[in-house]
């Protein structure tokens, strides 16, 4: 009948243990003497039992696999025995070492919770016999207590040292991200470069069309790939929170007018056509670089996916006097069944033999919210989709 316990640290680093007041209160000598006379036994019948059903244990020598246990034992004994908190608190920091060298030891959180489970279930049985009698509602309560503490402050160590390792290769991994993007771009900056010098030249000369055609698949090729390094980029900059939301009035014709300027181009060669309405365009407080992110993925996916017709850009007033944004398509529609998803990092439903990497909408969505935006989205198949961010409503 274990104790429920509440492990909490306060700002000096001091553990807080509600529960362990049981044992600071009143010394259970008899159960103590019990646990150190039966000690031995509980670790051999441990060894055996976690050989028995645990695969990283075969991997560990007899030291290995019993270390800071007999200690953890001892001060289980001299904590039942004593009255006072300092006691207390080495056994819950020898727990912790216990912890440490499970991770270390490449043990998974599952594993680290058997052990502990068996533990309990030895030591109970272990010091049932050694008192030749079942222990009585406050010795249980008592030596439960002290398991719940030593295991959940193992597990916490061992949570805390997993969570710095996988913080540490995220950190790695931003970092060559970055590094490796900034090479690529000023490599991929100097070939496109020439690629746009031999079109230049070639163009007048009608024999050189296949040489035009295969250089303009290079240079789309070259963009389409540092546009994926940007996505790669934007999205972890935003998982990291690492991008810093900067208000001031912006002129959101202008940028819209802007964005759609990126995208003519290849609307162009596609014989699709871009329309602009921002007649209904208030003036907005916000933050111009987090705006144009967020349309330019939105006006992005809505370029490569229609093949017919056009994408328009509309601004239009909110009913609660902000302004909405809406970015619609004559593309093949997304499936209802799919819309839920849309947002979800890496999520692509029937892609229509377009390639990406399932981010645009993700960092498009996670970029509203550090607007206080809202970004939804509404389709239906054969008849398009609409994407419709509301900005909230900022004094300018």
């Amino acid at each position: 009948m274990g104790s429920p316990l509440a492990l909490k640290v306060n700002a000096s680093s001091t553990i807080e243990n509600p529960s362990l007041e049981l044992m600071m209160r009143q010394p259970f000598p008899e159960l103590a003497e019990a646990v150190r006379s039966c000690a031995t036994r509980i670790l051999e019948r441990f060894r055996a039992t976690v050989m028995g059903v645990l695969p990283s244990a075969d991997e560990l020598t007899l030291t290995e696999l019993l270390d800071h246990l007999p200690q953890a034992l001892e001060d289980l004994a001299v904590a039942l025995a004593t009255t006072g908190g300092s006691v207390q608190r080495n056994f819950l920091s020898d727990s912790q070492q216990h912890g440490v060298c499970r991770y270390h030891q490449s043990y998974n959180l599952n594993e680290l919770l058997v052990e502990y489970s068996i533990l309990r279930a030895l030591v109970f049985e272990e010091v049932s016999d050694a008192m030749g009698r079942m222990p009585g509602l406050q010795e249980i309560s008592a030596l439960n207590t002290g398991l719940d503490a030593a295991s959940r402050r193992a597990v916490e160590t061992f949570v805390k040292y997993q969570q710095r390792e996988v913080q540490a290769g995220a950190e790695a991994q931003s970092k060559y991200l970055a590094f490796l993007s900034h090479d690529l771009r000023g490599s991929l900056n100097g070939i496109l470069l020439t690629v746009e010098v031999l079109r230049r030249q070639k163009a007048p000369a009608s024999e050189h069309g296949e040489w035009m055609n295969d250089l303009e698949m290079m240079r789309r090729s070259i963009l389409d790939t540092v546009s994926a390094m940007d996505h790669f980029l934007h999205a972890d900059q935003l998982r990291r929170g690492k991008v810093q939301v900067k208000l001031a009035e912006v002129n959101l014709s202008l940028i819209i007018r802007e964005i759609t300027m990126q995208f003519a181009e290849r609307a162009r060669t596609k014989g699709i056509e871009i329309i602009a309405d921002t007649k209904v365009a208030p003036a907005v407080r916000t933050d111009k670089e987090l705006i144009q992110l967020i349309l330019q993925n939105l006006l992005g996916n809505a370029v490569k996916y229609t093949m017919r017709g056009g994408v328009r850009v509309i601004t239009s007033q909110s009913s609660k006097g902000g302004c909405v944004i809406t970015v619609e398509d004559d593309g093949p529609g997304i499936p209802a069944e799919q819309i839920e998803n849309i947002f979800k990092p890496y999520m692509r439903g029937q892609t229509h033999g377009q390639q990406g990497l399932g981010l645009g909408l993700t960092i498009a969505q996670e970029a509203a919210r550090l607007l206080d935006a809202k970004l939804t989205a509404e389709s239906k198949v054969g008849s398009g989709s609409q994407f419709h961010l509301e900005l909230p409503v900022h004094s300018v």
